[in-house]
């Protein structure tokens, strides 16, 4: 009668070592990629809360006046019964307040929202090392 053997077989080093490198170049490519979802998504939350912004600022302009807008838009929002949760509203994507201002355009008063981390976003997207 015949014995069966088995072997051993042992993990090497090397495959050891090749199997991090696989395991840490994965995570590298999905760490990169999830960035950049991050930095989207807070571009995104700054585009409808201007857009919100200037939704409600317009309609409190065409009952008041215009030029009141630049200096209490925060209590406008936060007295709006648009707004459920106003300290997040006047907050971008990243946490920073947006600017409010009134300026004019084709002759009528506009109001204007901005926020220079959505711009500064916008310019290192148009300038980035694949949209070239």
């Amino acid at each position: 009668m015949k014995k069966f053997q088995f072997k051993k077989r042992f993990i090497t080093l090397v495959e050891m070592m090749i199997v991090m490198f696989l395991i840490a170049m994965i995570t590298g490519v999905i760490a990169y990629n999830y960035t950049g979802s991050l930095e989207e998504g807070k571009a995104f939350k700054t585009k409808a809360g201007i857009e919100k912004i200037k939704t409600i600022l317009a309609l409190d302009a065409a009952s008041g006046d215009i030029d009141n807008i630049k200096d209490g838009w925060k209590e406008i929002i936060k007295n709006s019964p648009l707004v459920q949760n106003a300290d997040e509203l006047i907050k971008d994507g990243w946490g920073a307040e947006y600017e409010v201002d009134t300026g004019d355009e084709e002759g009528e008063k506009v109001v204007k929202v901005t926020s220079k981390k959505y711009e500064a976003y916008n310019v290192k997207k148009k300038t980035g090392l694949f949209n070239k």
